[in-house]
């Protein structure tokens, strides 16, 4: 194949040589043409790969680091069957350190490069993961490959991380990385396997650690590592027979402490620790002294008494309904059980838990209707605020935020109206509530939830965007779908000067006060970058630069056949690709 497909997530890697090459200042001579070129997310290293050829660049010094080939190819689905065999890589910017993971069956071999001079470091064939599980896991909580982004929410895990990425999301769900540390953990066929990322050593094997881990959490002041199991697949018996726990281990060694089940379906991201305490959201609140390993005996777990019966019966149904319908279904839904749906933690300024929930008159959580506001104080397990009834039975609640000292909760109602309600988290008075806004939710029945950045709420209704003032929620604009001039809204994202909305015809640029700033046409977006004075878009066969001063398009390159261009994940540095893809031109 010899044209570039520009993606937010690019394949496998293998095989390596440890030659280090200069280039002409401003030039990349890869030798071969790639179909998928990336960067690390601090816009250093530029990675280039096809089905079997592969090199590393560090732009900085522009030198060719790593040049090898594929050891396997990916798996290939056969009756909706995927193979575990492939070849896939970590790339960890702090430590830099480049490695390669080459699976096939329960078959693996490691290696870690070092990407100061490409040389190895160490490698090893003592780490075999159970790629099959892995790949279950994926479709059961939906980590299949992604290239768009949820309103509000980029999705492209690579952009997310600093210092370390894989774009191997097979590999993200069986090693993980303990930077504080220099860490590594694989979930393999031996158990779960900890290993030095300077020298390969493996540090201990902890056998009791078997099937699929959701995500490890760490206590540096406990010493200990948290794994938040999950089914072993998305078959019908593993949903329906599995219990979920949370297991903890002792860092040093990988002594099994204790073993605490938990209620729900996992969520990456939502577990915190605080203080001694494991707080899980997932169907219930569930508050885990992490010295004593049982659920903590105090105000949460007693007011979730009379709830605790229907909130099993509620995971059977979540179960059950995974079981027949796949992971991508949901059970039919009313305010009872979209209350259980896990949401992300919020902690105000004194460290206690923001947490809007259903309760009734004396303050039994689960029970009822009618939602209300609870400020907790983990240390102590203790309600300390407690505000009954702001929203009343009709109200769904769809999205919490908070977002400078001010608790957001955004729901919908009757009619399909949406609202968003403030609060202070401190004393869970409502401080506004907006006015009841005409929407309607998708075919999956999901509203678009609203962003917040530079004292503006950025609302998202049916057929327009409210710009609302975040502390008080006047409104300050409201643009409609159509002067916008993108069509249907499909997602949007926050830079220095405003906000860029994606639309299926074109992306519109609005500033912070909901003044429009320009619409340009395009169809088929693969990257947008922005700064205080520009914004670059790039299409199938066509870069569009605008000037935010001016208000206007400043140059539009049409590329000719198989040539394109591309730019780091910051917009440091522009690279125009010529038609058979092996020669590069660099600016900065």
């Amino acid at each position: 194949m010899n044209f570039i497909k520009i993606t937010f997530l690019f394949l496998l890697i293998a095989w390596q040589s440890t030659a280090q090459d200069a280039i002409d200042p401003g030039n990349i001579d890869l030798g071969f043409s790639p179909e998928f070129i990336d960067f690390s997310p601090d816009d250093r290293y530029l990675v280039a790969e096809n089905d079997s050829h592969y090199q590393v660049w560090d732009l900085e010094t522009q030198t060719r680091i790593l040049n090898g080939k594929h050891t396997f190819k990916p798996g290939r689905a056969i009756k909706s069957k995927v193979l575990p065999t492939g070849s896939g890589y970590f790339l960890f910017g702090t430590e830099q350190v480049f490695m390669t993971v080459d699976y096939q069956h329960n078959k693996t071999h490691v290696k870690a490069f070092s990407l100061k001079d490409g040389k190895m470091i160490w490698e090893t064939d003592q780490l075999h993961m159970e790629v099959s599980l892995a790949e279950t896991i994926l479709r059961l909580h939906g980590e299949g490959i992604v290239t768009a982004e949820i309103v509000g929410k980029q999705v492209n895990p690579r952009h997310s991380f600093n210092s370390f990425f894989t774009p191997d999301k097979v590999l993200d769900r069986l090693i993980n990385y303990l930077p504080e540390r220099n860490t590594l953990f694989f979930n393999g066929k031996k158990g779960l396997q900890s290993v030095d990322i300077n020298n390969g050593n493996i540090n201990w094997t902890q056998k009791s650690v078997t099937g699929g881990i959701g995500e490890i959490l760490f206590n540096p002041q406990a010493g200990q590592l948290y794994l938040i199991k999950v089914p072993n697949s998305e078959g019908s018996v593993d949903l329906l027979t599995a219990k979920p726990e949370v297991q903890a281990l002792d860092v040093n060694t990988g002594k099994l402490l204790w073993s605490v089940p938990y209620t729900g379906d996992f969520t990456p991201g939502y577990a915190s620790i605080v203080g001694h305490t494991l707080v899980l959201p997932y169907l219930d609140l569930t508050f885990i002294d992490v010295k004593n390993a049982v659920e903590r005996n105090g105000d949460i777990k007693s007011r979730l008494g009379a709830a605790r019966t229907s909130t099993k019966v509620l995971g059977g149904i979540m179960a059950i309904d995974k079981a027949i319908n796949g992971g991508n279904s949901q059970a039919k839904t009313d305010s009872k059980y979209n209350r259980l749906i896990p949401r992300q933690l919020y902690f105000d300024a004194n460290g206690k838990l923001c947490y809007f929930t259903i309760f009734n008159k004396k303050g039994k959580l689960g029970v009822g209707g009618k939602k209300g506001y609870l400020n907790i104080d983990i240390h102590k397990d203790k309600v300390e605020v407690e505000k009954y009834n702001i929203l009343g039975d009709q109200w769904t609640v769809i999205q919490d935020q908070l977002e400078d000292g001010i608790f957001y909760i955004k729901s919908s109602g009757t009619l399909n109206r949406t609202m968003i309600t403030a609060i202070n988290p401190e004393n869970g008075e409502i401080l506004f509530q907006t006015d009841k806004a005409r929407n309607s939710a998708d075919r999956a029945k999901a509203f678009n939830p609203f962003l917040i950045s530079n004292a503006r709420i950025i609302d998202f209704v049916s057929k327009g965007i409210y710009t609302l003032d975040a502390r008080t929620g006047q409104k300050i604009a409201y643009t409609t779908s159509r002067d916008l001039g993108v069509g249907t809204i499909k997602s949007s994202r926050f830079f220095e000067k405003g906000i860029y909305i994606f639309g299926t015809k074109g992306i519109g640029i609005m500033d912070f006060d909901g003044k429009i700033i320009l619409n340009v046409e395009a169809r088929n977006v693969k990257d947008v970058v922005a700064n205080s004075n520009e914004v670059w878009i790039l299409e199938n066969n066509k870069f569009t630069r605008v000037n935010l001063q001016l208000a206007k398009i400043t140059e539009n390159i049409t590329f000719k056949s198989r040539e394109t261009m591309v730019f780091s994940p910051s917009g440091k540095y522009l690279l125009k690709v010529n038609k058979k893809g092996d020669k590069i031109k660099m600016y900065n």
